[in-house]
C-alpha cells in the first residue's frame, strides 16, 4: 500500500457514512471486524452484525447533521506480512464546521485479492453518545 492507496482507502471508508453506501463499507471491511472505542470493545462476526452498526452510524450521522466525513492520514507502516497499519485523523464536519474534536484512529488493513480491507479499528468514534447503544450493554453494537 502507498500514500495514494492509503488516501483512496480513507476517502473510501469516509464518504459510505454520507452517502449511506454499506456495499463500500463492507467492500473495505473483513469479517470478523473489531472496534476499539472509548465506551468499550466492538466485535462484528456477520455481515447482519456489521450493516447493524453501520446503520446506527448512520443514525449518529444525521443527529449531527455530518455533510462530510474527512480522514487526514498520518503514518502507514508495512507490517511486512500483508498487511499495513494506517494512523489517521478524522474530522466530522457539518456546512464547514467541526461537529467534535479532531481524534486520531489506528486501522489494521490487509491486502486482499478483493482489494485493501480492514479488520481493526483502535480509537473508533463510537455512535454510543449520538444513539443510546452502549456495546457493553447492547452486545455487537
Amino acid at each position: 500500500m502507498n500514500e495514494a492507496e492509503l488516501r483512496a482507502f480513507l476517502d473510501d471508508i469516509s464518504t459510505c457514512f454520507i452517502t449511506g453506501d454499506f456495499e463500500l463499507w463492507s467492500a473495505r471491511t473483513l469479517l470478523p471486524f473489531s472496534m476499539v472505542t472509548k465506551e468499550g470493545p466492538v466485535l462484528l462476526t456477520t455481515e447482519s452484525e456489521l450493516r447493524h452498526n453501520f446503520e446506527l452510524y448512520l443514525e449518529a450521522c444525521k443527529i449531527m447533521r455530518l455533510d462530510e466525513v474527512y480522514r487526514r492520514p498520518i503514518a502507514l507502516e508495512d507490517c511486512h506480512d500483508g498487511t499495513f497499519i494506517a494512523t489517521y485523523e478524522t474530522e466530522l464536519l457539518c456546512h464547514g464546521q467541526r461537529a467534535t474534536e479532531p481524534y486520531t484512529s489506528s486501522a489494521l488493513i490487509h491486502r486482499t485479492p478483493e482489494g485493501d480491507k480492514m479488520s481493526s479499528v483502535m480509537n473508533a468514534r463510537g455512535h454510543h453518545p449520538w444513539t443510546g447503544t452502549s456495546p457493553a450493554k447492547e452486545g455487537k453494537q
